[in-house]
């Protein structure tokens, strides 16, 4: 989608950090990157406590915030942290404010900073979670401080809830508890929720209003085993091999949906032997699925012709594990074919595909791999399972981002009264807000950071000090006019 480009002047002098509030919001930002808040491991060394303890700390500064507390129903040693800024009007529906405060591992091999040190160096803090996401943990605390201290009579009109989560990095049962929390239960709504977003390398801001859909799928074949000197037929390890084919060649036809290149060009353009093998079965792919090929196929015209692809609207797959192997203690027995072969696939499916025509090709890939098992193959057969296969989270769930969504307009029209630009887009991961989504809460990720390189989850992750700064000044101005719009009650549900 095209960006909304800001058209009013830039927002009075009082909304802007003074020099000593931005050096205290600088070193709060450097405090909290020091938590080594790993989501394996903070549950059980004391990092999330002390993480959470801290937050605490700051939240307890600002004085217009009350019900700073501990989540009850967090899981043990995983504590959810909340806060509200109460609105004029208590039986108004809420505004959210989410973020998550565990982060994915730093080898520390790989690193040239220590990624727990909050190094400040040449304009930029470097630490793991600078990107994702302790930098917006920190914004919104000194965004509302701000505007408190501007105006310590200013009360919005709704509440704003503020949310600190664990565990957004495995699968979400920090915001799972909140959703199945007591507090959550006696909200009277929430209107609208503010989550995580992405960097954006240019000068207007990344708006997300869905993301892909995370499948994990686990495949396993069992096939004949007997000595490896023997020809064997019907091997669990041939059958994995043949699914594993196959969705590396529908992997190349979303990659070259990706980069705008027709299907298996790069493919045949190659002169490796596994590209080539990848293009033919690419073609035979399409001969045996040929509903799913279809629309495939007028997907990507569409959205060619619409302009710019990005990787959020392409469904991405990587095999992530193969195993097959008779294992004797520590070792294996390398002359004994295995009855049992699996793999794993990560699967990101996008918005503009149906998951339910992901499994039907998935179920085909397995009959296709087991076909031959009426052959003198009993028991060769090839099945599948995804975690959280039924759960929240199977189907996809988008927040409009047009004027029927009068929450959206208002954001944009927030941004547009700072002169910045944003640019409506599908999130290419999985974030805390899908659970928001598929309960029918419209739902952003939004993080402001403008002109920066995307470093979450990467070595040396940093981001400079002057986008953290002028982040927070966005969010006096988002959160300010968030919380005063008095018409758009109805609806509060519905995205």
């Amino acid at each position: 989608m095209s960006a909304i480009d800001g058209r009013s002047p830039p927002p009075p002098s009082s909304t802007r950090l003074t020099a000593d509030e931005s050096e205290d919001a600088i070193s709060s930002f450097r405090s909290i990157l020091r938590y080594p808040t790993v989501s394996s491991i903070a549950s059980e060394n004391g990092a999330y406590e002390r993480c959470a303890s801290y937050i605490l700390s700051r939240l307890t500064t600002v004085p217009c915030l009350t019900g700073v507390g501990v989540l009850d129903e967090s899981p043990s040693r995983c504590p959810g942290i909340v806060a509200r800024w109460e609105g004029r009007n208590a039986d108004w529906p809420i505004i959210l404010l989410n973020s998550h405060y565990d982060v994915v591992p730093a080898i520390l091999d790989d690193w040239t900073l220590d990624p727990f040190g909050a190094v400040r160096r040449d304009g930029k803090i470097y630490g793991r979670g600078a990107q994702d996401m302790k930098c917006v943990c920190i914004q919104y605390i000194e965004a509302i401080r701000k505007l408190h201290n501007v105006d310590p009579n200013f009360r919005p009109m709704r509440t704003i809830h503020l949310t600190f989560v664990p565990d957004e990095e495995v699968g979400g049962s920090g915001m799972q508890a909140f959703l199945s929390s007591a507090l959550y239960e006696s909200m009277p709504g929430i209107a609208l929720a503010l989550d995580e977003g992405l960097a954006s390398t240019d000068d207007s801001y990344s708006l997300f209003y869905g993301e892909r859909l995370p499948w994990w799928v686990d495949v396993t074949a069992t096939g004949r085993t007997g000595h490896a000197s023997r020809f064997v037929e019907h091997t669990a390890v041939e059958r994995i091999i043949g699914v594993a084919n196959r969705a590396l060649a529908y992997r190349e036809e979303q990659r070259a949906l990706l980069h705008g290149n027709d299907v298996g060009a790069s493919s045949s353009s190659s002169s490796s032997s596994s590209s080539s093998s990848s293009a033919a079965i690419a073609a035979d792919h399409s001969n045996c699925s040929h509903a799913v090929a279809a629309k495939r196929m007028r997907m990507m015209q569409r959205m060619r012709k619409d302009g710019k692809v990005t990787l959020g609207d392409v469904t991405s797959l990587n095999i992530t594990t193969l195993e097959a192997g008779v294992r004797v203690g520590d070792t294996f027995a390398y002359n004994c074919v295995p009855p049992v072969a699996k793999c794993t696939l990560d699967i990101r499916i996008s918005p503009h595909v149906d998951p339910r025509e992901v499994g039907e090709m998935i179920d085909e890939w397995c009959r296709e791999c087991s076909s031959s098992s009426s052959k003198g193959g009993r028991g060769c057969e090839v099945g599948w399972n995804s975690v959280g296969m039924g759960l929240v989270g199977y189907d996809h769930a988008l927040t409009t981002v047009d004027d029927t969504n009068p929450w959206f307009r208002v954001f944009a029209d927030a941004m547009s009264s700072i002169g910045r630009a944003i640019v409506p887009q599908v999130f290419p991961a999985a974030t805390d807000s899908r659970f928001l989504r598929q309960l029918g809460i419209k739902a952003f990720g939004f993080s402001p950071m403008r002109n920066t390189e995307i470093m979450l989850h990467e070595n040396d992750e940093y981001l400079e000090e002057s986008v953290f700064i002028e982040g927070i000044e966005v969010y006096v101005t988002l959160i300010s006019a968030l919380g005063s719009v008095t018409d758009l009650d109805n609806g509060a549900h519905t995205t």
